[in-house]
């Protein structure tokens, strides 16, 4: 299994010397390292050096009977990109957009900048001409108000080293501040927003927290272990935003219009579609019984009908009634 932590010391090397064009000497970089909070020996930033200097432009020079090692952090130089690839890039550009507000986004962004100013200035006025001819709409991209970065830093060293969190969360659903254990299991871009996803103390259950939500966390020094393939299991068990444990068969006869656009936009959400007569189809799907299920059904009226679970088409008809009292009068 690969060591995250020599590759995230191997990343921090890398950064550390395509900062200098000077160069670093090993006792440099041992006490950069140091700074960073990284203690290893000389020896091991030696054969570090050697890693990457197989994968990454890192060099040796010798200044004054002094070895010093470089790096550039971009080889490249005047690339010539074929159209495909540059409608890629742009592509590529107009995807990360929305994700500005976070900061693998704005990061990103800069990266693909990067590239392309090394390419040939005829590269950037294709591009330029391209955007009033192609479009990209990212569709469900929630805008993050705000974000604290130092809470993500805090999240994503409690799941490389699997270690609890201790957090005050502002839920949702209930509109209230609560003091929770958690582990952390994963951490999710979801819809423009972090999310991180673990098991709950306080609930007994895995649950989904919005990482904007979260007043003030700290690490414990408790342990844990992640299950197996968590994520594979977590998302089979989610039918949209939410997940539970109770699980159910979902059965639904969507007609006419809708019938067709579920059959082009929406057929991956099912396990099963069957064709039925005066242009019905068959939904199934096993899933979780989640509040997002009610809220989905809802949007095509009359044009779905709930075959199973029971309690699905008794809060269909519940909602129902409480329009037709409401637009009833």
């Amino acid at each position: 299994m690969t060591d995250i932590r020599q590759i995230e010391r191997q990343i921090h090397l890398l950064a550390i010397l395509s900062e200098s064009k000077k160069g670093y000497t090993v006792q440099e970089l041992h006490h950069s390292m140091k700074k960073l909070g990284i203690d290893v020996s000389k020896k091991t930033i030696e054969r570090d050096i050697d890693d990457v200097s197989r994968l990454f432009y890192v060099y040796e020079e010798n200044d004054n009977d002094e070895i010093r090692y470089k790096a550039k952090k971009l080889k490249i130089n005047n690339i010539n990109f074929t159209i495909s690839e540059l409608i890629s890039l742009y592509f590529l550009q107009q995807v990360i957009k929305p994700y500005q507000k976070l900061d693998v986004g704005r990061t990103a962004a800069a990266l693909i900048q990067k590239v392309l100013q090394q390419t040939p200035s005829i590269n950037h006025s294709y591009i330029d001409s391209i955007s009033d001819l192609f479009i990209v709409n990212p569709a469900d991209v929630i805008h993050e108000k705000t974000i604290d970065e130092s809470q993500l830093q805090i999240v994503r060293e409690a799941i490389e080293k699997q270690l609890q969190l201790e957090i005050e969360y502002f839920s949702f659903s209930n509109d209230e501040l609560t003091c929770r254990t958690i582990e952390p299991y994963i951490l999710e871009i979801r819809e423009g927003c972090y999310h991180l996803i673990g098991f709950c103390h306080l609930r007994n259950e895995v649950r989904d927290f919005r990482i904007s939500r979260i007043q003030k966390l700290k690490i414990l020094a408790e342990t844990f272990e992640r299950p197996v393939d968590f994520y594979e299991q977590y998302s089979q068990n989610r039918f949209e935003k939410m997940t539970s444990d109770e699980q159910i068969t979902l059965k639904i006869i969507f007609e006419g219009q809708t019938a067709r656009y579920i059959k082009e936009y929406e057929n991956y959400k099912a396990d099963k579609i069957t064709d039925l007569d005066d242009n019905r189809i068959l939904f199934e799907k096993k899933t979780t019984y989640t509040p997002d299920i009610l809220q989905w059904v809802l949007r095509f009226g009359a044009d779905a009908e709930v075959i199973e679970p029971e309690v699905l088409r008794f809060e269909v008809m519940w909602e129902v009634e409480r329009m037709t009292q409401k637009y009833g009068r």
